[in-house]
Formats: C-alpha cells, sequence, structure tokens
C-alpha cells in the first residue's frame, strides 16, 4: 500500500483530508492514483492514517481517512550513523539499509583515508539525492519518521558533537581486537530509549590517529568481529545488532 509522510500533524477528527503540492503531484502523476485506492498517511506526529483517496485532480488529492493509529515501527533507541565518505553506490546502500534498519539521523564524515572529497558546489545535489532515497526506504519499510541526512561534517567536529549529544558513542575499529560490540550493547538500557552514534570508516578505515582521537573525545572503539566488513556493510551490521540486542526483551 502507498506510504505518503505528511509533514505537519492531522487533527484526530479530521474525517476528509486534502493533499497538495509536491505530495498530490507525486500521487497523481507519478503513481497515477486513482479514486477507490487506499493509502497510508504518516503525519508529523508518527501516525499511521489508513485513508481511501476520493478525488484526484491536479496538484490536489482528497481522501477520507478510516482508521487512526499510532506508528510501531520505531527501535527502542535513536541512533545515528556518521559514514565516512564513500564512493557513489556504496553510500546510496548504507544510506538505504540504515534506514530499513532503524537510523534516525545519517552524517556524512570526511576522514583522512575517505577518497571521495565533497565540494562546496556538489554539496547541496548529493545531499537532495541522499536524503531522497532516506524516503523512499522509509516508505518501503513503514518507518514513522523519514530519517534525515545532515550536511557532512570533519571527523574531530563530528565525534564531539555526537559524544556532547548521545549516551554512547561507538566506534568500530578493525584495529581493536578486545572490546565487543556485544559487551557494550549488554550493558545498555533499552527501556530509556538511548541515543546512539555509530562511526564508520571510508572504504580505507580509519587510521590509527583517528581511532586515538576517538578515544581521547569519549568514543569506544569496538570489535565487530574476525572479519572485515566493507564500509557500506558495517553501518547496518551495527543496526541490526542493535536492534536485535533492544527487542530481547
Amino acid at each position: 500500500m502507498t506510504r505518503l509522510f505528511i509533514n505537519n500533524t492531522i487533527a484526530p477528527e479530521t474525517e476528509m483530508y486534502e493533499i497538495e503540492g509536491n505530495d498530490a503531484r507525486y500521487l497523481s502523476d507519478v503513481l497515477r492514483v486513482r479514486a477507490g485506492e487506499e493509502i497510508i498517511l504518516c503525519d508529523a506526529s508518527s501516525s499511521d492514517l489508513e485513508c481511501v483517496i476520493e478525488t484526484v485532480s491536479k496538484g490536489h488529492v482528497m481522501v477520507s481517512v478510516k482508521d487512526r493509529h499510532p506508528n510501531t515501527n520505531e527501535p527502542k533507541f535513536l541512533a545515528t550513523v556518521y559514514q565516512g565518505l564513500a564512493k557513489g553506490e556504496r553510500m546510496d546502500l548504507s544510506i538505504q539499509k540504515s534506514v530499513e534498519l532503524g537510523v534516525s539521523r545519517y552524517v556524512p564524515t570526511a576522514c583522512s583515508r575517505s577518497i571521495v572529497k565533497m565540494k562546496a558546489g556538489e554539496k547541496g545535489g548529493k545531499l537532495e539525492r541522499w536524503q531522497s532515497i532516506a524516503l523512499e526506504a522509509a516508505r518501503q519499510c513503514g518507518r514513522g519518521i523519514v530519517p534525515k541526512v545532515d550536511s557532512p561534517l570533519e571527523l574531530k567536529e563530528a565525534l564531539q558533537k555526537a559524544v556532547s549529544e548521545n549516551d554512547l558513542v561507538l566506534f568500530p575499529w578493525e584495529e581493536e581486537k578486545e572490546k565487543k560490540l556485544g559487551e557494550i550493547l549488554d550493558e545498555l538500557d533499552f527501556s530509556q530509549k538511548p541515543k546512539i552514534a555509530v562511526f564508520i570508516g571510508p572504504e580505507g578505515g580509519f587510521s590509527e590517529e583517528e581511532a586515538q582521537m576517538a578515544r581521547e573525545l569519549g568514543a569506544k572503539p569496538v570489535t565487530l568481529g574476525k572479519r572485515i566488513l566493507r564500509t557500506e556493510t558495517a553501518g547496518p551490521a551495527v543496526l541490526a545488532m542493535l536492534v536485535y540486542r533492544s527487542e530481547l526483551n
């Protein structure tokens, strides 16, 4: 069933709702919906409204609200992935799978071994495309929110921001041999919906100097196991572990 995110909160007593602008054009021109079809509107309060399309015209779609209930598909944590800038499709895949696995925010991060260097004039177009990927992934998997893709940050600034805003900052690093992710997750109280930041290195991984900086700023270097994961795999892998661990109880 088609899922559409609405930026405002739809009042509980609403029986008819008019969709306008880009959302209406998406329904009428892209999806070519017709009267009688059912869609789900997810509003700013993360409520899912089951609706039936009544009329379709250029720039306007009128729906009747048949049922309303809170979206229950969000995970028991708030995760931000700080992804080391990687080549084209690797970033796209990382964003898509991270959204499917529950990320709340996604921050492209410039690291010393990042092959990709974003120029000022390129940021707008890439951010728009990455946000579009996040939107489509959120629609597909039934999320209650559309995760935000932020503007790129340098690694040091990203670490400082993450440490100040989160309960836990994870720094998976292939040279870390002792501290296992599972040991840290066992200490988390998921009933409190913890805020967790996850740093993922680019294609070449993090340097030793970057790992040392992460430690000094308050992040926790961890091992993800014996296998070295590709950059586009590592973030979703950590999120999958968080989902599994948070839903044990």
